[in-house]
């Protein structure tokens, strides 16, 4: 069987509809997910916010995820899914394994949640008893 294509996201509205997925944070990193077609290519995109600092250690932090992504989305990414891997501030700093175990444990995390189903909304809150509690 042969890997997978990975495809760069390039436009903000793929990066708001991956939004509209789920999301596993990890450590150094986030994940966000959605599944675009029942089959196709993996799209990946990167982003990291001015949390994680000035333009050195937002691109450090981009091209340190970018790394990680490609070696393992062959593997553990869904064909015909979109993922977007967001920085956080010690995502500059980790150890690598420790970065790899983090999007690895991620992407194990949201392939689960897509087979079973999962959406991002969450369950009602109830902030009073009812009446059969």
């Amino acid at each position: 069987m042969t890997d997978p294509v990975v495809q760069k996201l390039t436009k903000r509205a793929q990066f708001l509809f991956v939004r509209g997925g789920l999301r596993v944070g990890r450590g150094a990193l986030s994940v966000e997910a959605r599944q675009r077609a029942p089959e196709g290519a993996i799209g990946i995109g990167f982003t990291a916010s001015k949390r994680v600092g000035g333009a050195v250690e937002r691109n450090r932090a981009k091209r340190r995820l970018r790394e990680a992504a490609y070696k393992l989305l062959p593997e553990l990414g869904q064909p015909g899914v979109d993922y977007v891997i967001v920085a956080r501030p010690s995502t500059v700093s980790a150890p690598w394994d420790s970065l790899l175990d983090d999007m690895r444990n991620a992407l194990i995390r949201l392939r689960a949640e897509l087979a079973a189903g999962g959406s991002r909304e969450s369950p009602k809150r109830r902030d009073k008893p009812t009446e059969s509690d």
